[in-house]
């Protein structure tokens, strides 16, 4: 297979009777359009074609494979990025909003990182990508159909951002996965490290930092692992208010308490020793400043200020992606302000 290509702006390639300049004109192929060739005649310079159902003939001059030695795409498909010099001032591909380096910058992309091609621009030197929820587009000429790196992972050039420019922690969701199968959190950073867990398909996934270019450290439950960021999407897969995640568990120490904001904004609140208490989540709302974190919560008796930051419970080494300072009543109805982590359930 083969694709139009080459001709100037607004041209058409001629398809011919035979293989020359000289036999007659019968139609017309638009740029970027896919054929078959058959044969190329002895010159090497005429392909043959079926067209409307009859023998015919093209210039090679303006036909480009679309296929790689191992049957993929040479213009969409899976690339990886290349050529990015060690200290390179954007800190990798930069990735834009357009075609075009005057558009806004949405995300930075480390040499080495894998890509899904969707399409080129007319001229070529910009390519469509899946970048997180949407789309972004990055520059041809730092995009290779070989993976140069091999299977070694990479060092992460910047653990506190996603592979798609997302400040992490953040809210990932799994997606490339079969309905009938499961995304494995993995004990080290590498596809031959112990499961220790497994995530459906479409499934929330706290990530805290990044490893290597292809392995993320996430939190899931009282756990920490790692996963492969291929099948990661930044965002979805879990309900909010006001962009604040629910299905969220806190918990801190000194006294021993938990913090349950259920789906239905259902929270239930527990201390050692005392019965639970439950109330409902009346206030979720972003700081004025940042339209974002940190959030100030309300569930009376209960209020607390949410912040997405790496947190430690002091106990043990287990990191989490939300910091909580939480407003309650202790055993002998007291209020108290009490320090805690939170993430998903």
């Amino acid at each position: 297979m083969m694709k139009v290509d080459g001709l100037r702006n607004g041209d058409t390639l001629n398809v011919r009777e035979g293989a020359g300049a000289q036999f007659a004109d019968i139609g017309d192929l638009q740029f970027g359009e896919i054929v078959d060739v058959k044969a190329v005649d002895s010159s090497g310079k005429w392909g043959q074609i079926v067209y409307r159902g009859q023998v015919a003939y093209v210039s090679m001059k303006y036909l480009n494979s679309v296929l790689r030695a191992d049957g993929g795409s040479t213009s969409t498909g899976t690339f990886w990025v290349t050529g990015i010099k060690v200290g390179d001032p954007d800190g990798g591909l930069v990735v834009r909003a357009q075609a075009g380096v005057d558009f806004d910058a949405i995300g930075v992309l480390v040499d080495g990182a894998e890509v899904h091609v969707i399409q080129r621009s007319d001229d070529g030197k910009w390519a469509m990508i899946a970048f997180g929820a949407g789309i972004g587009w990055v520059s041809s000429a730092y995009l290779s159909g070989t993976n140069s790196h091999g299977s070694q992972p990479l060092p992460a050039t910047d653990a506190g951002h996603g592979p798609d420019g997302t400040v992490l922690p953040s809210i990932y969701s799994v997606t490339g996965v079969a309905a009938d199968d499961v995304l494995w959190v993995r004990a080290e950073p590498n596809a031959k490290s112990t499961p220790i867990d497994g995530l459906a398909p479409n499934a929330p996934v706290a990530v805290l930092s990044m490893e290597t270019s292809q392995w993320a450290k996430v939190s899931v439950g009282s756990q920490t692992g790692y996963v492969n960021v291929k099948f990661l999407t930044q965002g979805g897969g879990v309900s909010t208010s006001s962009g604040l995640p629910l299905n969220l568990l806190c918990r801190g120490t000194e006294p021993f308490w938990t913090l349950d904001i259920d789906a239905d904004r259902t929270v239930t609140y527990t201390l050692m020793d005392a019965a639970a208490q439950s109330s409902t989540l009346s206030q979720a709302t972003p700081s004025p400043l940042t339209g974002s974190y940190p959030y100030t919560i309300a569930a009376q008796p209960f209020s607390g200020v949410i912040q997405q930051e790496m947190c430690s419970d002091g106990m043990s080494d287990i990191a989490y992606p939300w910091s909580i300072v939480l407003n309650a009543p202790n055993a002998v109805g007291v209020p108290m302000t009490a320090y805690g982590c939170c993430t998903l359930r």
